[in-house]
């Protein structure tokens, strides 16, 4: 760490450097918060969009970071196109149909931290289909997933689009890759060069990313990724494209293939 590094704040410093830490920490913590508080998946994902929508309106993280560089834009989409191939290539259709063994020890191996060793566990859907996520067991929507928009309505799945690929993307950019990655490096972090790759911060912040996802192995691979990049492009916007664009593929793989599993 450098000499500027270990040097302590001045006051003005100090209060600049809380005044980010609070616009960087307090939408992701709400994020994370409305997830317990709401049992609902529905209204729980409604409630995160329009709330991390309103925060980041109030804390406006974006204020220490310059503008998006054009130049990024398509290396931000190919990452984020890499990261929803790493997401869903182990339990796609194609590999459960010709590989299954491969898909099983990717189950076992890299999905549910809390389940070591174990596959998910599968629910019968109706018509002696098995899946791995449950579905409305009775009523006009009965074998379908919360989540399908034939049973939230297109009105829902809309939000939720927008939830998973705007406001989660930019909360969880600005805070894992934006704020954590530098702050772990000194202080007052929106001064550190995120140009500088620093291997053990970055594997921790990656490992750390990936404890909040089901499938934790392919979000290390993402965690890396996103870091990588706005390393290599010192663009925070950059890491937020391809956040989103593997969100928005990923929101319309599981529509297609009814693979509810991932949201």
């Amino acid at each position: 760490m450098s000499e500027r590094q270990r040097e302590e704040l001045s006051p003005d410093e100090q209060k600049e450097n809380s005044k980010a830490v609070i616009a960087h920490v307090i939408p992701f913590a709400m994020w994370l918060t409305m997830m317990v508080w709401f049992d609902d998946p529905t209204w729980s994902y409604m409630a995160r969009s329009v709330g991390g929508f309103i925060l980041l309106l109030v804390f406006r993280p974006w204020r220490w970071y310059p503008r998006l560089k054009a130049k990024n834009i398509l290396p931000a989409i190919g990452v984020g196109v890499f990261i929803l191939v790493v997401w869903v290539v182990f339990e796609c259709p194609w590999m459960v149909e010709h590989a299954p063994g491969v898909t099983e020890w990717y189950d076992r191996l890299f999905v549910d931290l809390m389940k070591p060793f174990q596959t998910r566990e599968l629910f019968d859907i109706g018509n002696g289909v098995m899946a791995p996520y449950e579905v409305i067991e009775s009523g006009e929507h009965a074998g379908l997933h919360v989540y399908d928009p034939k049973a939230s309505g297109w009105p829902i799945f809309a939000i939720h689009m927008l939830g998973t690929s705007v406001f989660i993307a930019i909360i969880e950019e600005f805070f894992y890759r934006g704020f954590l990655y530098r702050w772990m490096q000194g202080s007052p972090f929106f001064k550190i060069d995120s140009g500088i790759l620093h291997w053990p911060v970055l594997i921790l912040i990656s490992v750390f990313f990936s404890v909040s996802h089901f499938e934790w192995g392919a979000a290390i691979i993402c965690g890396l990724a996103y870091g990588l990049l706005y390393i290599k492009t010192r663009d925070i916007w950059a890491s937020i494209i391809a956040h989103g664009t593997t969100n928005f593929l990923l929101g319309l793989y599981v529509v297609k293939f009814n693979a509810y599993q991932f949201w």
